[in-house]
This record gives C-alpha cells, structure tokens and sequence, in this order.
C-alpha cells in the first residue's frame, strides 16, 4: 500500500529514514535541508557553503554547542528531526594586545 504524499516511510527502528534540518548562518538566515539519516553531514555542510559563498574551510558548523564533523551521519549524531545546525565563522585568537608606543 502507498503511503500518503509527503511522510518518509519508518526505518525498522521506527525512526523516519529522512529528518529536516535548519542550518542558520550568523546573518540570522536559515536554510532547511531534508536529508537520509545515513547521509554524511558533509553533503549537506558542503551545500550550504556552496549556497551562501562560503569557503568551507573558514566555518564551523555547531549543534547544541558541539562541533559537527562532516563525517558523521545524523543517526551518529542523534539529530532529530527539526534539529538546528549554526554556522560561525572560525575566529583565532581573541586576546588583548597594545600596540607598543612610538616616538
């Protein structure tokens, strides 16, 4: 039997086999992405760079406060479904340096 239009048919665990996630940028733009749970997150991290002109390279990417590494799945991961994935920027450094006075 079919299933209606829109629903992801259930995995043997009961989970979805596909789950929506909301990647927001520092800019305060958001972009949502539906994709398998045993997808890399890398396709998807890659996507969102691509989209936004971004060097993959020179960001982060942070879900609950811990760094997503593109190698894992949302199922290595535990990303429900609607789960947000943030975008920084990497930023070195951040200490207090003066500028010694010339005379």
């Amino acid at each position: 039997m079919s299933r209606p239009s829109g629903q992801a048919s259930n995995s043997a665990d009961g989970q979805p086999e596909s789950i929506n996630i909301t990647v927001k940028g520092q800019d305060g733009s958001t972009v949502v992405y539906k994709i398998g749970r045993k997808i890399k997150l890398s396709k998807l991290l890659h996507s969102y760079c691509q989209r936004k002109q971004l060097d993959y390279r020179t960001v982060r990417f942070v879900h609950e406060g811990r760094h997503v590494p593109g190698q894992h799945t949302a199922d290595k991961l535990k990303l429900e479904d609607g789960a947000e994935i943030f975008c920084m920027f990497l930023q070195t450094g951040g200490g207090f340096h003066i500028m010694p006075k010339t005379t």
